[in-house]
């Protein structure tokens, strides 16, 4: 019973990742017109959807590298106290100022409870348990997010303010995590330090993130515009397209770890990016609205295991006295190509088409897979070798 509501905490603490641009998102607009006196409203309003992610970029390292040399809990309880405090702050502020300021702690705070709790998962699970437990992670975020965005819009059609009420939610989280959550013991390790600094795979692993996610968020930030240009008007329609890409997501994550039982790491990344690439290249070519829905779907499978494939990775390379400085800098990688995405994308809409975005995704996202395909062999070994490395630690 207490490892149910030990895994039932932490997929509560990694839903907060989500939270933080699902529950917002349906207001902006009322928040921009109720403070329309303020110069730069409309820009500065959605800002307090992005904003979060940039100090998520930046805070994660850290926070990172101060639980592996502090531990874990110490700073996820400040992590949450800051989350609760700063995420129902624009609640009763009446600056927009004010406001984005609050968001700025706001990503710091999930920058802090997503580094620790997937350290955590590393530091709990070994093997096929984790397999699955990452799985099942990447699953319960993908429900989070269309449970919240949900919620979010009925909260805003009562007031805008109202969904920021969300955000203490981590007060009712806050005993689970006093109950059932342990501070692991992790043994400093002789092995060089410095080995595990300059592993190639681990670097590997950084760049694949940061690629993906800006290559990933080319739906979010630039689908509903594409929906748009085949005559979809409706925002309705455009939620729900969101939407089925992230049941995508869900439904293949939640089989990762029987796919990573037959598969290797470089083989499911050159098949969730083939997937991904042939989902965005009829996406560009179709003016079809069913096709799209078919092709964000399978776009949505294939990102459900690239996710769990890297976390898993990730923390299989990381020797314990550096999982968390590991785990936090991938996650700086993730979310710089979360925001980078849109202001990458934005010269090529401008300049051409906007189908040219999903066509120029689909080409690199097609390289990505040939990459990992043709390499498959030299990384499969050069993955024995540093994981035999560990072992001997």
């Amino acid at each position: 019973m207490k490892l149910f509501f030990r895994k039932a905490t932490l997929l509560l603490l990694s839903a907060h990742t989500i939270m933080a641009a699902a529950i917002v998102a349906p207001g902006l607009p009322e928040i921009a017109l109720f403070f329309s006196d303020t110069d730069g409203a409309e820009l500065l309003s959605k800002m307090i959807l992005s904003l979060p992610a940039i100090f998520i970029a930046i805070s994660a390292p850290l926070a990172g590298r101060f639980i592996d040399r502090h531990g874990r809990l110490r700073l996820l309880y400040a992590g949450l106290l800051i989350y609760v405090i700063s995420g129902t702050s624009a609640f009763y502020l009446n600056d927009l100022i004010h406001i984005l300021v609050g968001r700025i702690f706001l990503g710091i705070s999930i920058g802090i409870i997503m580094t620790v709790t997937l350290t955590l998962i590393g530091d709990y699970f070994q093997g096929q348990g984790r397999q699955r437990f990452l799985g099942a992670q990447t699953a319960f975020i993908g429900f989070a997010g269309i449970a919240f965005l949900a919620l979010g819009g009925v909260l805003a059609d009562l007031n805008w303010r109202y969904p920021f009420l969300i955000y203490l939610v981590p007060l009712a989280i806050i005993p689970l995590v006093i109950i059932y959550l342990e501070e692991p013991e992790i043994e400093v390790s002789k092995v060089s330090a410095n080995r595990m600094r300059i592993n190639p795979l681990i670097r590997l692993i950084y760049f694949t993130a940061i690629s993906f996610m800006i290559l990933f968020y080319i739906i979010p930030t630039q689908l509903p515009f594409l929906l748009q240009k085949i005559g979809v008007q409706d925002h309705t329609v455009s939620g729900v397209v969101l939407a089925v890409n992230a049941l995508g997501v869900v439904l293949s994550s939640l089989f990762y770890h029987r796919i990573k039982g037959s598969y290797d790491y470089s083989r499911i990344y050159a098949m969730s990016f083939l997937v991904m690439a042939l989902s965005y290249l009829v996406a560009a070519n179709t003016s079809s609205l069913i096709v799209i829905l078919a092709t964000m779907l399978f776009a949505g499978a294939g990102f459900g295991l690239i996710i769990p494939n890297t976390n898993q990775w990730l923390i299989e390379l990381s020797p314990d006295m550096h999982r968390g400085r590991n785990l936090g800098i991938l996650h700086a990688f993730m979310f710089l190509g979360q925001f980078l995405s849109p202001l990458l994308m934005e010269p090529i809409v401008l300049w051409q088409e906007l189908s040219s975005v999903f066509l120029l995704a689909s080409i690199l996202l097609a390289g990505l897979a040939v990459a990992f395909a043709f390499f498959r062999s030299r990384l499969g070994k050069m993955d024995r070798v540093y994981s035999q490395m560990l072992k001997r630690r």
